[in-house]
């Protein structure tokens, strides 16, 4: 893959860089990043945008100049819904935007999830006992929990955030990074979206989860008994700046019956 020399960098984390490139959005990743990650996030996006969700669609997956894969998705015009969000913060528009985020989280989890999306329960299992340095009490817990996970056959995009919402200029919502989608409980992914609030937005973490559970007709026990869960996963992703909070939602789990 080349990219042109109007490419603009967006995004920049510790495992990948972001560019608009013309037409197309393109994830560069370090070279360390596995082949199979980068086709399975690519395989992700396909099968919910053959189920239905609006998302950017796939153009191409493969190597950059340098042996680094890259993966293209079309443009869409637009801003995130986070910096909406951000412009309108505490007026009555954030409220609406709020709603807005809500219902389209609602409508994803709605969609009837592709059999071959990844199983919830097996994906959390195994990120849960990888998770480094937990009390025996506490891992015992979450593996209890995740055992008791009932079959799940909504689309959980498991890390749902206004970061990853476009809204386009004619107001159309797409959601973006499929990496951690499964085929899932809607509460737990509402679960890990309510911690990423409270790591990025803590004074609109319990208006989200009002939200949610108002919307969705899902009681907010139902979402905080997966928080523990899937802070420890979380953890296990190697989060170092938000290690302490997960932790502290992670020990949770001996407070909740």
């Amino acid at each position: 893959m080349e990219l042109s020399e109007n490419k603009q960098a967006i995004v920049e984390r510790h495992n990948k860089v972001v560019y608009v490139d013309g037409d197309r959005i393109v994830k560069v990743f370090k070279a360390t990043k596995p082949a199979s990650d980068v086709f399975n996030e690519a395989l992700n996006i396909a099968r919910v945008t053959e189920a239905g969700v609006r998302v950017p669609r796939v153009l191409e997956v493969s190597q950059v100049a340098d042996g680094a894969w890259a993966l293209s998705t079309e443009y869409v015009a637009g801003v995130t819904m986070r910096s909406l969000m951000d412009a309108a913060e505490g007026t009555d528009e954030y409220d609406r935007l709020l709603e807005q985020f809500v219902d389209f989280q609602i409508e994803i989890q709605g969609t009837p999830a592709p059999e071959l999306l990844k199983d919830q329960k097996t994906k959390i299992a195994g990120m849960v006992g990888k998770t480094p340095d937990l009390d025996p009490s506490v891992r015992y817990d979450l593996q209890m929990r995740t055992d008791r996970m009932a079959p799940g056959h909504s689309i959980c995009h498991c890390d749902f955030n206004p970061s990853n919402v476009i809204v386009a200029e004619d107001g159309t919502l797409y959601a973006c990074d499929w990496t951690h989608v499964t085929r899932g409980l809607p509460e737990a992914d509402a679960a890990m979206t309510y911690i990423l609030f409270k790591m990025y937005h803590p004074g609109h973490a319990e208006a989200y989860l009002d939200l949610f559970s108002k919307k969705a007709d899902v009681a907010k026990q139902k979402v905080h008994y997966w928080v523990p869960v899937m802070a420890a996963a979380e953890l296990s992703r190697g989060r170092k700046a938000a290690e302490e909070f997960l932790r502290s939602q992670v020990d949770v789990a001996l407070d909740i019956d």
